[in-house]
């Protein structure tokens, strides 16, 4: 008895599986193709995952100002007569920088000096007056004590002849009137020597504080011609002296400055978004190629002003060369700045680029070892001008497109050229 047959269902079968199987594939080739794309190797940026100490900072740009400025002024007025510096020059305190000369000072000064040496000759001629006068106080007394003396043993002689009654009272009367003379005008003249003497005394204190003050005079008297020369008030740079033979020159006129920078201040304007972050003593570093020179911020000045506020900042050494040419300090000059926020700590670091523009920071393009490049999570954390902190998705030694994402952002995987 013969079996029944299915052959023609079973084939029906079969086939549609193939179809099946064959749509499948398609379906997942072309699904391929549309999460896929190529991409030049040209114009991709690709940074290697690190792991290093990580510090935040903001970058500024100071401009240079010195500690120390010393005003150049005239004290005199005139006319340029002599140029011994340039403007840009080192300078010794007490250098010579400018003579004027003016005619009529000097004039002025003679005069003024005649008047008071003859004052002073004056005083001194007032003064040997006076110490004449008492030489000749002295010699009187001297005189009337000689004479006295004398009239003292003519008057005891004649006393004792005169108790033996060896002399006649008229004989002794001129005798003994003699010595009472002399004797009363020794009192008188020993009064007005006293007298005379006081007076001397505070009159020579007189003429010797006037001498003194008359010498002093004539000194500043004479100084005034020394003010023709203009002067360094300081060791330091000569700046804005800009004067030109025969110039006139007014009295206080301001001729240029001399600054110093041994300990330069830079001055910064930093976003208003930093100013609760930043305080004085806050480190920083000054940045010279490979160099650096370390900073502290001097003074913070909270006013904000087009949403920007200003601070100071003071280098805390000052090298005089950097790499290998020497370079100086100059005011006005332009330095980068880095401001350190916080205190450096381990930490996986990516290097910041415009793929943050496209992704928001949340996914990177991670290449694999094949050449392709495929989308991978990120979680990011601080961030400062050169490094973001990465926190999960990515491992050291992990390389990464930085560059932007325009124009394949969509795509999940990318085949570099």
């Amino acid at each position: 008895m013969d079996s029944k047959r299915n052959t023609p269902r079973f084939k029906r079968w079969y086939f549609a599986a193939i179809l099946l199987v064959a749509v499948a594939g398609l379906a997942g080739y072309y699904l391929s193709q549309d999460s896929t794309t190529r991409v030049p190797g040209g114009q991709l940026t690709v940074q290697t995952v690190t792991n290093d100490q990580f510090y935040e900072y903001i970058n500024l740009t100071g401009r240079v100002i010195p500690e120390e400025t010393y005003y150049v002024d005239s004290k005199v007025a005139g006319n340029v007569g002599r140029i011994y510096a340039e403007s840009g020059q080192q300078v010794r305190r007490g250098d010579t920088l400018l003579f004027i000369s003016n005619a009529d000072l000097e004039l002025e000064v003679m005069q003024r000096e005649s008047q008071l040496i003859e004052q002073l000759n004056a005083q001194r001629q007032t003064r040997l007056l006076l110490n004449q006068n008492d030489f000749t106080r002295r010699d009187q007394l001297v005189e009337v004590d000689y004479q006295l003396r004398l009239r003292e043993k003519q008057f005891a002689r004649s006393t004792v002849l005169l108790a033996d009654s060896l002399i006649a009272r008229s004989d002794f009367e001129p005798t003994e009137n003699g010595f009472a003379y002399y004797a009363q005008r020794r009192d008188l003249l020993q009064q007005a020597y006293r007298a005379d003497s006081s007076a001397r005394r505070s009159q020579l204190r007189q003429i010797a504080d006037a001498e003194v003050r008359l010498v002093r005079n004539l000194g500043r008297v004479r100084a005034i011609l020394d003010r023709r020369y203009v002067l360094a008030a300081a060791d330091g740079r000569l700046s804005d002296f800009t004067v030109r033979g025969g110039q006139a020159i007014a009295t206080g006129e301001r001729l240029g400055e001399i600054y110093r920078l041994e300990r330069p201040i830079l001055v910064a304007e930093v976003d208003e978004f930093h100013l609760d972050r930043i305080y004085p003593d806050q480190p920083g570093l000054l940045l010279f190629g490979d160099d650096t020179v370390e900073l502290a911020v001097r003074k913070v000045y909270p006013a904000v002003e087009n949403g920007r506020f200003r601070i100071e900042v003071m280098a805390l050494g000052v090298p005089t060369k950097y790499g290998t040419g020497a370079r100086e300090w100059t005011k006005g000059q332009s330095k980068r700045i880095r401001l350190l926020f916080g205190t450096p700590k381990p930490s996986v670091l990516l290097a910041s680029g415009n793929f943050y523009g496209s992704t928001g920071g949340r996914w990177v393009y991670r290449l694999l070892p094949d050449g392709r490049a495929e989308r991978t999570p990120i979680q990011l954390g601080r961030a400062n001008p050169d490094y973001y902190e990465v926190l999960e998705g990515l491992s050291p030694g992990d390389r990464v497109i930085t560059s932007a994402y325009d124009g394949f952002q969509e795509y999940e995987t990318i085949i570099i050229n």
